[in-house]
């Protein structure tokens, strides 16, 4: 009942949408409605998967009444967790790198996203010809501040906006000339990259990436 509150509140303020919900969790939306209508009732195991989804700790649930809830000397303190803006869109090839937020935002640990000046979520389709950290669907996490893609390090990843779609990698800056590094056949291969303004190709440097289930 409290996981169902907790999530109420979400979506009524406006943190989460139902179809956002079912995205994530892997919980049909038509379920998820219902459950929040209190038509239909949660499954231990869907209660589960929604909990580990959306990163929901089980105290973030307990209540000040709650004793028993309550941390064994010792014990690691509970997790703090911040939902962060998600583009509308997805990273992937011949999809254009998306470039408005969409009304979802996923969490993230707090102490991560505190590291970053202008944070942002967005979605990674499959592509395999990305780094294999990065190719299977998932969430990525970017800073995208102004000095950072001006600036790319060549330790980082970043998401790049490139005519053929949106991908993950490695920037050089080769003669003066920017680079996309990529790995192919276990040889690295320099790419160069439109001659643009690199705000407009370089949309962020990635913080964090959560692989979907």
């Amino acid at each position: 009942m409290r996981l169902v509150a907790h999530i109420q509140a979400l979506v009524r303020n406006g943190e989460l949408s139902e179809r956002g919900m079912a995205r994530i969790t892997g919980v049909s939306q038509p379920h998820i409605h219902n459950v929040l209508k209190g038509v239909r009732l949660l499954s231990m195991d869907m209660a589960d998967q929604i909990l580990r989804r959306l990163r929901i700790d089980l105290m973030d649930l307990a209540t000040e009444g709650d004793s028993d809830w309550a941390p064994s000397p010792g014990a690691a303190a509970p997790v703090d967790y911040r939902r962060v803006e998600l583009l509308q869109g997805w990273i992937g090839p011949g999809r254009d790198f998306p470039d408005t937020f969409s009304d979802e935002r996923y969490p993230f640990q707090a102490a991560l996203v505190e590291l970053l000046d202008s944070p942002a979520a967005v979605r990674l389709a499959p592509d395999p010809s990305r780094p294999l950290i990065f190719s299977a669907a998932g969430v990525v996490l970017l800073e995208r501040s102004e000095k950072v893609r001006r600036e790319p390090d060549e330790d980082g990843y970043f998401a790049l906006a490139l005519p053929s779609g949106g991908t993950i990698g490695l920037v050089r800056s080769i003669h003066r000339r920017l680079c996309l590094w990529a790995c192919n056949t276990g040889k690295w291969q320099a790419s160069p990259l439109p001659q643009r303004d690199r705000l407009q190709i370089i949309q962020g440097r990635v913080s964090v990436v959560v692989r979907s289930c």
